[in-house]
């Protein structure tokens, strides 16, 4: 059975085409993720993306690298890692170490990553993925009608149908918005994410209005401290609910499926790792509640294997994988979207290269 050997970081500086805003004053102007790596005594070995979002998980590069080099790795030195529960059970040696969500979620998908290729598999195959194709949406950024509909136009050409259009800074002129894209794009389907902005009073006509329009569902109305009103809102609303931002853990999902708040998971594998992935989407089929999978705005490393993980029966909502389309990078090695699916296959292709390119670099 293979050991840990070394595990290490190495900067990883991705450009955007535009800055992606959200919420009432978030920003991304460009990816300053990092790579973690993880190497087995037989060879093998993994990488995965950290996705540091100082105004989400409070973590920024720096810190990311600094607590794997002095806190994580040392732990994790010299473990035998066998199977999927026994990289799911390293989990318990750093869980005294609190919150640093992708930095720990990052770590988990490189041991994962590098159990898969010491046993000769497929990321996909390793995680039970059972889909040969896996459907896709796209991010939308706030920000003026304009810029909405000309990026929901170039992911429509590169062949996305489903997009989440992000609300709440002028309700009134993004339902204009989104009617106007209801109708350019009868093929497409839309929902929204209102990043905890939405008032309690009003959150339920604003979202009943638009389900009517034809808008699917909405990803965080309210604010996540107002456990009541959202759970309120669900009662209430017409348009199912997302939890995302409150359901950062399986403790977390675990009181919102106690309060009943919500109707879809939105599961971020760059902050839970696949280990405590595979823990949330179980709980969420035991539950009842439908599963969608985020890739946290990752490049096309973090995309695909969020992807992967989508391949699963479990999940049966399109996940938000193609951020890598709002990038500057080479993208030479991306599978093609056709109809709004990515094929499974071409996917772990494309995963292969980009490990084994990455691992020369790293």
């Amino acid at each position: 059975m293979p050991k840990i050997t070394r595990i290490s970081t190495t900067p990883y500086t991705v450009p955007l085409k535009a800055t992606l805003s959200w919420g009432s004053q978030h920003e991304l102007p460009r990816l300053d993720h990092v790579l973690v790596r993880a190497d087995l005594s037989d060879g093998a070995v993994g990488i995965a993306e950290a996705t540091p979002r100082p105004s989400i998980y409070g973590e920024t590069r720096a810190s990311i690298e600094a607590i794997i080099e002095t806190q994580l790795a040392p732990l994790l030195a010299e473990q035998t890692v066998e199977d999927f529960e026994a990289v799911a059970a390293l989990n318990g040696r750093i869980a005294h170490i609190k919150n640093n969500n992708t930095a720990k979620g990052a770590l988990d998908i490189a041991l994962h990553q590098a159990l898969a290729n010491s046993r000769g598999e497929s990321l996909g195959v390793y995680l039970g993925a059972s889909r040969s194709r896996i459907r896709l949406s796209a991010i939308v950024s706030a920000g003026p009608p304009e810029a909405v509909l000309a990026d929901v136009a170039a992911a429509y050409r590169a062949g996305l149908r489903v997009f989440k259009v992000k609300i709440g800074r002028d309700i009134a002129t993004e339902t204009e918005t989104l009617a106007r894209l209801i109708e350019v794009y009868p093929a497409g389907q839309f929902y929204v994410d209102a990043n905890e902005t939405l008032g309690s009073v009003a959150a339920a006509d604003i979202l009943d209005g638009l389900f009517e329009l034809g808008v699917m569902y909405c990803e965080e109305a309210l604010p996540v401290r107002r456990l009541r009103q959202r759970r309120e809102l669900r009662r209430d609303c017409k348009m199912p609910l997302i939890a995302d931002d409150s359901a950062f853990t399986l403790a977390d999902l675990e009181r919102e499926i106690e309060f009943d708040t919500f109707d879809i998971l939105n599961i971020k594998t760059a902050r839970t790792g696949f280990s405590g992935s595979r823990r949330m989407l179980e709980r969420a089929a035991e539950a009842g509640k439908d599963v969608m999978v985020g890739s946290q705005a990752s490049s096309l490393l973090g995309c695909a294997q969020a992807a992967l993980f989508a391949g699963q029966a479990a999940v049966n909502c399109p996940s938000e994988c193609s951020f890598y389309l709002k990038t500057e990078a080479d993208l030479s090695l991306a599978p093609s979207i056709a109809e709004g699916y990515w094929e499974t296959d071409a996917v772990e292709a494309a995963l292969s290269q980009m490990q084994a390119r990455l691992a020369r670099l790293t």
